[in-house]
């Protein structure tokens, strides 16, 4: 039979026996014809057929929880066979559009629609034993949509052969694998077969595509230059991913390993992250034109791809650089989803760079005037407006209010709260806070001094006398100035830092759980520590812990803190600091500071409670912030201390369907890309004392 003849009987035939499973015999390729035009849609059985008003009942694809039951298991198949069915038409429209391809590329194309061919039989014959018909249930015809269209032999290679059908290769193992779990080996046989015969489909499309692609390029970067919307490389793998399959068809090792960690939304309007550290000083100036100093922006360009662990792996992150493809191997590897990676320079984004014309919500860290303006070409495509910013509920004076809210909602737990004459003096001159200072050293030897806008220990200041010098008036006055005020209290003998983490969502403020931070003696953020919360905490601070139920306390009030927000019209996550503080005035020995600090925004807190989902369950670990100065101080360079961490710390992950980190170190940045700031998790008690012990012997000192 003459090629041409085989193609159009496929693409035009309605019956699904004599014309698309029809068994051509020796094919011959003498009179290829003239080209065709795509037509809107291949001819099927009426069962079978794309467009509207189609009547059979649309169902999604079954998840695994269900697998185990035959019908489900058929309508599985039902998708791949109408795979196969697609693919074999597109070949089909192949063959006829481009009649002067290479004659050894036409018959390839011809060898894979008869292999095509074998997998749907197969498909249907073990869907008739389950009792589910081919036609019974609606068909997609987004792929014919997007491939139809093909302009030239290489549109089909990179479209359907590295795209369409690189993907099935995860596919069929995944699904093989399912199969084999839950005793299923007739089906698993059946799939183990396609799998092996796609790794050669991908290799003839590999092959044609290595021929004629600009070689003066990466396998990657001419793959990534030939993909046009609505198709990225997203679309070319699957639940799984195959290493050693894409190796067998040909593909690359920097292809496959750009492929393992590329993200890109499928369809669903993508949110957009963007970590903004400063949001709370550039909501107390009130308009952009906020210039941090160049530890911050190190720090801002260090940590924005902690947004990944925010973000899901269909949505974007904006970042001064791209993260190395060797940071992203690792967190992919230990099981957490990439989003795409959209870098920015000089503190602007081009919107014609994005290949989505629709948006989620924005989630920079924190709203403020600045993201409003670098983020302002998004917010009309945005599904999701952004809330207004609010700056009171940024301000260290508004948690101080609610601080006496607190002790008068809450007043059954008076015995273990601040007490009343401690909580915070919100002051707006002067001699207000000489009032204060004379006030609350009555309480405490110590007195702290906090401007309204400033995070992790910034902009505060303490004093043990109401007699300041000139150095501290000034700095009183300044803050008076910029800040329209100043809040005054004890300074407290705290002994352990908590976080809860919240988001208000359809106006309800949801409770997402809480962490323990850790501190340095200034009040600075640089870590926290997740799983076993009271580890490393004297005996009768765990005992307080439990007696009083914190855990139950922590949540009251701070749903009781959430209510308020709401109330003000505030829309997102949201954090809140409290510590516990010694005092021999308490009846327990100990009471809880509420509130310590209220976050409108992320958190790093809600950063580590993210982290924590892959850590296997019981598993206690500590997540660092290290200062790059410090490393190089102690270590001589970041390569050194990478290298040490690397060797005394190896990963051990519990490779189950979503991979879990059972012990080891992870670099949660690009370690060796950092300026200012490194973080680093370590999992398993045995790793936290081993890692301070190694850091003593480094550092002399502990970190």
């Amino acid at each position: 039979m003459e090629l041409r003849e085989f193609a159009e009987t496929i693409l035009y035939g309605s019956n699904l026996t004599s014309d698309k499973l029809l068994q051509p015999g020796e094919l011959t390729d003498q009179y290829p014809g003239t080209a065709i035009s795509a037509p809107q849609y291949p001819t099927r059985p009426k069962e079978l057929a794309f467009g509207v008003g189609h009547s059979n009942e649309k169902v999604e694809f079954p998840n695994q929880n269900n697998i185990r039951d035959e019908k489900q298991r058929g309508i599985v198949l039902h998708f791949f066979a109408n795979h196969e069915l697609l693919a074999m038409e597109l070949m089909a429209l192949t063959i006829l559009r481009f009649p002067n391809a290479p004659a050894n590329f036409r018959m390839g194309v011809a060898k894979t629609i008869l292999e095509e061919q074998r997998h749907m039989r197969l498909y249907m014959d073990r869907m008739q034993e389950f009792n589910v018909s081919f036609g019974e249930i609606a068909v997609n015809d987004f792929f014919w949509k997007c491939l139809s269209n093909m302009n030239s032999p290489m549109d089909y290679v990179t479209k359907l052969s590295m795209t369409f059908e690189q993907a099935n290769l995860d596919f069929s193992y995944f699904y093989m694998n399912l199969m084999k779990k839950i005793g299923d080996n007739k089906t698993a046989e059946i799939l183990q077969t396609v799998f092996e015969e796609e790794i050669g489909h991908v290799k003839h499309g590999v092959v044609w595509f290595d021929k004629w692609r600009d070689h003066s390029q990466s396998q990657w970067q001419c793959y990534t230059n030939e993909l046009k919307l609505p198709l990225t490389p997203a679309r070319a793998k699957g639940i799984s991913f195959t290493h050693k399959a894409r190796v067998d068809a040909g593909l690359t090792t920097n292809y496959i390993d750009e492929l393992f960690v590329f993200s890109a939304s499928k369809g669903r309007p993508p949110d957009i992250y963007f970590f903004n550290p400063c949001c709370e000083l550039e909501v107390a100036r009130g308009s952009i034109g906020f210039n941090p100093t160049q530890p911050i922006q190190y720090l801002q360009e260090d940590c924005a791809p902690l947004c990944l662990f925010l973000a899901a792996k269909d949505d974007i992150v904006l970042v001064p650089r791209k993260p190395s493809l060797e940071f992203l191997q690792k967190l992919k590897l230990c099981g957490f989803d990439l989003p795409e990676w959209q870098p920015y320079v000089n503190k602007k984004i081009n919107i014609s760079h994005f290949t989505q014309t629709s948006f989620g919500a924005l989630k920079p860290w924190g709203h403020s005037p600045e993201s409003f303006g670098f983020l302002k070409d998004f917010i009309p495509l945005c599904k999701t407006k952004p809330c207004p910013v609010n700056k009171n509920l940024y301000s260290k004076i508004y948690s101080a209010e609610l601080s006496h809210s607190i002790w008068k909602e809450f007043s059954q737990y008076k015995d273990i709260l601040s007490e009343q004459n401690s909580l915070p003096s919100i002051c707006s001159n002067l001699n207000s806070v000489f009032d204060a200072i004379q006030n609350h050293l009555k309480y405490s030897d110590t007195v702290v001094l906090k401007a309204p806008f400033g995070s992790a220990g910034q902009n505060m200041k303490r004093v043990h006398s109401a007699q300041l010098p000139v150095n501290d008036i000034n700095w009183i006055n300044r803050i008076l100035t910029e800040h329209d005020g100043l809040v005054v209290e004890p300074w407290f003998n705290r002994v352990a830092d908590f976080s809860s983490q919240l988001k208000i969502e359809n106006n309800q403020v949801i409770y997402l759980g809480d962490t323990r931070l850790l501190t340095d003696n200034r009040g600075q953020y640089i870590g926290t520590l997740m799983g076993k919360k009271i580890l490393y905490l004297e005996e009768d601070i765990v005992k307080f812990l439990y007696k009083v139920n914190f855990a139950s306390i922590l949540k009251q009030i701070s749903l009781f803190v959430g209510d308020k927000l709401l109330q003000l019209g505030f829309g997102g996550p949201f954090g809140i600091d409290v510590f516990i503080f010694r005092d021999m005035n308490s009846p327990q020995g100990f009471r809880i500071k509420f509130i310590s600090e209220i976050n409108p925004r992320f958190t790093m807190g809600r950063v580590a409670l993210e982290i924590s989902k892959r850590i296997l369950p019981g598993i206690s670990s500590l997540w660092q912030h290290l200062r790059v100065k410090d490393i190089e101080s102690k270590f001589q360079t970041k390569q050194n201390f990478f290298e040490k961490i690397t060797t005394e710390f190896p990963l051990e992950i519990n490779h189950s369907f979503k991979p879990q980190i059972k012990s080891g170190a992870l670099f949660t940045n690009d370690a060796l890309q950092a300026k200012n700031t490194v973080t680093i998790l370590l999992i398993g008690q045995e790793n936290i004392e081993k890692y301070h012990l190694l850091f003593k012997k480094e550092c002399h000192e502990h970190p």
